[in-house]
């Protein structure tokens, strides 16, 4: 059962930073790990595709580095948010990449590894510039 009183940031809203946490020693040590269940068939990332049928295809002309990139520019701007308790890294991070918005999910929030995928404008937090 949940607390009284206790409140969880909005999956959409602009994180905040927790006290005891940098912003660019996060970015530094993230790392982009790709998801098969958002890859189909001739992505250029070395695992094999196994795009699950509710999930976002990832554009396949990304390469690795360009993904663990702009992950690392996400978390360095703070364009972050959801669940962020401290000594861990953001649940979700956020950035635009000419007309495509992407967002990086945790997947081991101690070694700060995440995942990513498109996600349409609608789905985009509104202060995402």
């Amino acid at each position: 059962m949940r607390k009284p009183g206790r409140r969880r940031a909005a999956p959409k809203d602009r994180g905040v930073v927790p006290a005891g946490s940098e912003l660019g020693e996060l970015a530094e040590e993230a790392r982009y790990v790709p998801s098969a269940e958002h890859k189909g068939r001739g992505h250029r990332f070395p695992i094999q595709g196994r795009l699950r049928t509710d999930a976002t295809e990832c554009p396949r002309d990304i390469e690795l580095r360009d993904a663990q990139r702009w992950l690392r520019e996400a978390l360095a701007a703070g364009d972050v948010g959801g669940i962020w308790e401290p000594d861990t890294y953001p649940q979700l991070a956020w950035r635009r990449v000419e007309d495509t918005v992407f967002e990086a999910r945790v997947s081991n929030r101690q070694l700060g590894e995440y995942h990513g995928y498109p996600i349409t404008r609608a789905e985009a937090p509104r202060w995402l510039s």
